[in-house]
């Protein structure tokens, strides 16, 4: 698994515009957070524009520019570039970075949160085919099970500390799961932790007890 920033890989897909709605919202959310992030899609962008000017100079025109140059205005282009800059503070009355409040029409105190466990709670959003993308709100505390993945399981802390395998993720903070993953993230300190959460397929729960929950996921 994979902490802290998304990857270079994802990043690139980003900057080109090639990544998925769901996982496009998932890092312009991260990129108000992270000026490490923002510079090194900044540096894609550059590169990316190079490239592509060399391909036009040697010779790439017509329809086949056309299509690599609409790859910088693919879907979900228009949440990059203006959102390259700082995150709302924590002491302020927001919570949700620009991008998800905008998608969502209101902030996180706005929203029709659905009771899931006690001390659990989540938001499922809409309008992202062949994507599972939700905010999940849950205080210290909170049963969170171990489960694994049938697709990939990006997860932005957006208030909060989330701990998986000893380490600690604070706001900002990205973990990518797969499914080679197998694991049980729990809350920690004394903050409500909310996440977004995009999955690319859906999850199966692996611990001793947590098993029957999947027969509530099929």
């Amino acid at each position: 698994m994979s902490r802290k920033f998304p990857s270079d890989e994802i990043l690139a897909d980003y900057a080109s515009g090639a990544l998925p709605a769901g996982l496009s919202l998932l890092v312009a959310s991260h990129l108000t957070y992270s000026p490490e992030s923002r510079r090194r899609v900044g540096d894609l962008e550059s590169l990316g524009g190079a490239m592509l000017a060399s391909s036009a100079a040697e010779g790439l025109e017509g329809p086949d520019l056309a299509a690599a140059l609409s790859r910088l205005d693919d879907e979900g282009a228009e949440i990059r570039r203006d959102e390259f800059r700082p995150g709302p503070p924590t002491g302020g009355r927001t919570v949700l970075p620009a991008p998800l409040r905008r998608t969502l029409g209101c902030d996180a105190d706005g929203l029709n949160w659905k009771f899931r466990l006690p001390g659990l709670s989540e938001y499922e959003i809409d309008s992202f085919e062949g994507e599972e993308v939700s905010l999940l709100r849950a205080r210290p505390g909170a049963p969170l099970f171990s489960h694994t993945h049938e697709g990939v399981e990006s997860t932005l802390v957006l208030t909060g500390l989330l701990e998986d395998r000893g380490e600690r993720l604070a706001r900002g903070d990205v973990a990518i799961a797969t499914d080679q993953d197998d694991h049980r993230p729990r809350i920690v300190g004394d903050e409500t932790c909310i996440c977004l959460i995009v999955m690319s397929g859906g999850l199966r729960f692996t611990g001793p007890f947590s098993r029957a929950l999947n027969l509530f996921a099929e």
